[in-house]
């Protein structure tokens, strides 16, 4: 049976122990384990020293903006009474699917405010005061393959189509190259502000 891998394996370099790296990935509690409840742990370790996360499903009127992280309960996304939205990107995929979703709403504002980098909207500001017209010209004219290429990751996580290479501030995300060549876009690099990945570029 194959082996559900949620999401993103994450490889960061750290300075302890000289270039020992320490491995993450994030997957999805099996069945059997989630009908033991609060006896099973929130991450394990495997022989080879990975560490592994575990995600438990949430109900289906949670419309997938939910999910538990170890002991951490997270809504990726709140729409609030006025109207205004709250996002969380605390892992690479969550980016993925509130980019996608915003795509799918034409929320461009909130993209432009909660997700991309800083860095990205600064570079769009020095351009002059159409910078966020700009912004929104790229957004607008490649919304359909940068939705067809969101929406393959997202598709694709759980059968190993989707390649991370993920450290603690940056990273890309990419369709593999198998599946890629069928797509005028198939990346995006991150980057992380704070607790958050954010949209740096996408290829």
């Amino acid at each position: 049976m194959m082996r559900l891998v949620l999401i993103i394996t994450f490889v960061l370099n750290g300075l302890l122990l000289g270039c020992e790296t320490h491995r993450i990935e994030y997957r999805k509690r099996p069945s059997w384990a989630r009908l033991m409840g609060s006896d099973t742990p929130s991450s394990t370790i495997t022989a080879d020293g990975t560490e592994i996360r575990w995600i438990d499903d949430q109900p289906s009127d949670l419309q997938g903006f939910e999910q538990t992280i170890g002991q951490d309960r997270i809504r990726i996304r709140t729409d609030n009474e006025d109207g205004t939205v709250e996002l969380q990107t605390v892992i690479p995929m969550h980016l993925v699917v509130n980019l996608h979703e915003c795509l799918r709403r034409s929320e461009y504002r909130v993209i432009w405010e909660q997700l991309i980098s800083m860095s990205q909207r600064a570079w769009y500001e020095d351009r002059g005061e159409g910078g966020y017209d700009e912004f929104l010209m790229y957004f607008q004219r490649n919304r359909k393959p940068i939705a067809s290429m969101l929406n393959r990751m997202q598709a694709g996580k759980v059968y190993g189509d989707v390649v991370s290479d993920v450290g603690e501030q940056h990273g890309i995300v990419s369709l593999r190259p198998q599946v890629a060549y069928d797509f005028p876009l198939s990346s995006i690099r991150i980057v992380r502000e704070g607790s958050d990945w954010k949209l740096q570029d996408i290829q």
